[in-house]
């Protein structure tokens, strides 16, 4: 009977979605009123053929001014189907006259990523703020705030887009929209956190990052955030705590150079040289290789619009035979939600492109919808392909930056080190220990697990070491 009922609704479905397509077909062929376009896109979208709509809505918007309720509300539909996809090739000005929320939702967000800033806020001010889309304003809007330093409105605004995102993820029903409104959520509230570590105010930021849940895809990227709290606060054993969280297994994937840089500065500040020294060697030996085969592989690759999105999608075998640094930058990618964002838009085209090419009356209509699908599919191919290329560019630039940071270091550590070596006879008689728990800061509300029986993964992402520094110790050299 459940076989017999979903058949019956997929039944239903695939009727309605050729109706709407026979019907959009008809318009086409029939309509020659200046409203045409705008009907055939709504029959398209009441298809679910939402990317199919897209230039229709542009058409009708290149010489229309007029936008009524059902318009409007066919290009909110879009604009949550697609993304800011929708009204794609209208030109700046041509959407600064259109004032309703999904246009200058996508303006605003056009203008913010030209960093146009002051033209950005306010397109965005124009939203209401009961409008669904009030959480991304207040996003957008709060990160101009933030660049501008004007942080207690920054702050009021990441307050704002946290408690709309999260009645949305309360009232909405599809599960891909709920995800969506708690990734807004989680990126207002560490905005938040980082807007406080910006002001120095480290306890309070570390709070808010306690908001976030470790099962999010976002939890390991505020791993180096709190790590940095806790090195400002002088905290330097939950500093080396939490960069060491990224060696746990199931963190295997993902490759933080900073947090090397941060490990050795936490053991430079307890005074203990080899161990930041280790570090140090370790980052370029297990870094430098790295960035020169990524370099090798964005130099032969550079020109190509599809080369690292096949990465994504290789079969098992030829992710096998990659390097296996670079077969984890692109799990690590994947694992991000912007990514995955443009490719459900881009596997949703590539779907609705598949419904189009099993209609049974293939005809001139048809066959104009499959060209601009195709469009579609190659611009959002190229969009993703072109961001992983540049979170590689971005991943090799800074192993480069940090390079430099760690050079530095390291000459300030062999010139500790050789004071050391001056002093080895009154260091030696002052005594050096290593970890023990009383020299762990712990809140109450923390747990303790010395892993004697315990599963290591009880505590990820609240390691921390128990060293005691041995800066007393370059004291008491200091007086013999």
């Amino acid at each position: 009977m459940k076989y017999l009922a979903l058949l019956i609704a997929l039944l239903t479905v695939t009727s309605q979605v050729h109706a709407s397509a026979k019907g959009a077909y008809e318009l086409y062929q029939k309509d020659k009123s200046k409203t045409r376009d705008k009907k055939i896109a709504h029959e398209l979208i009441e298809g679910s053929y939402y990317f199919s709509a897209i230039p229709y809505i542009n058409n009708y918007l290149e010489t229309n001014n007029e936008i009524d309720p059902e318009l409007e509300a066919d290009i909110e539909t879009l604009v949550l189907k697609t993304g800011t996809m929708a009204v794609l090739n209208l030109d700046e000005k041509r959407l600064e006259s259109f004032n309703i929320p999904s246009i200058s939702l996508i303006l605003g967000t056009r203008l913010f990523n030209k960093d146009q800033n002051a033209k950005a806020y306010e397109i965005l001010s124009r939203i209401p703020e009961t409008h669904q889309f009030s959480a991304e304003a207040a996003l957008i809007k709060g990160t101009i705030r933030n660049m501008e330093r004007k942080n207690i409105e920054a702050l009021n605004l990441y307050e704002a887009c946290v408690k709309k995102s999260t009645a949305q993820e309360s009232n909405v029903k599809g599960e891909k929209l709920k995800r969506y409104y708690n990734y807004l959520k989680e990126t207002c509230i560490i905005r938040t956190a980082r807007v406080k570590i910006e002001e120095k105010k480290y306890e309070d930021a570390l709070t808010t990052y306690e908001q976030i849940d470790k099962r999010s895809y976002k939890w390991p990227y505020i791993l180096m955030d709190q790590a940095w709290a806790h090195y400002y606060l002088k905290d330097y054993n939950r500093a080396l705590g939490l960069t060491v969280t990224y060696k746990a297994p199931l963190l295997e994937s993902y490759f933080f150079p900073e947090a090397e840089v941060l490990m050795a500065l936490s053991y430079y500040n307890l005074c203990l040289w080899d161990d930041s020294l280790k570090v140090v060697d370790h980052f370029y030996e297990f870094y430098q290789p790295k960035a020169q085969a990524l370099k090798d592989i964005l130099g032969k690759n550079k020109m190509s619009h599809t080369y690292f999105l096949d990465l994504y999608y290789a079969d098992p075998e030829t992710r096998g035979n990659l390097n296996p640094f670079i077969r984890n930058l692109i799990t690590q990618t994947r694992k991000q939600v912007k990514f995955n964002l443009d490719l459900a838009s881009l596997k949703a085209a590539k779907d609705e492109l598949a419904l189009l090419k099993r209609l049974k009356n293939r005809n001139e209509f048809t066959e104009n919808l499959e060209g601009n699908l195709d469009s579609t599919i190659g611009f959002i191919s190229a969009k993703i392909n072109h961001y992983i290329k540049k979170e590689i560019f971005t991943f090799v630039n800074e192993i480069h930056k940090h390079s430099y940071s760690m050079f530095n270091l390291k000459l300030e550590l062999l010139s500790k080190k050789r004071d050391d070596i001056y002093n080895a006879k009154a260091i030696a008689e002052a005594g050096r220990s290593r970890g023990s728990d009383v020299n762990i800061n712990r809140k109450t509300s923390q747990y303790f697990f010395d892993f004697n029986g315990s599963f290591w993964a009880d505590e990820l992402g609240d390691y921390s070491f128990g060293l005691q520094s041995a800066c007393v110790d370059n004291k008491k050299v200091a007086n013999k």
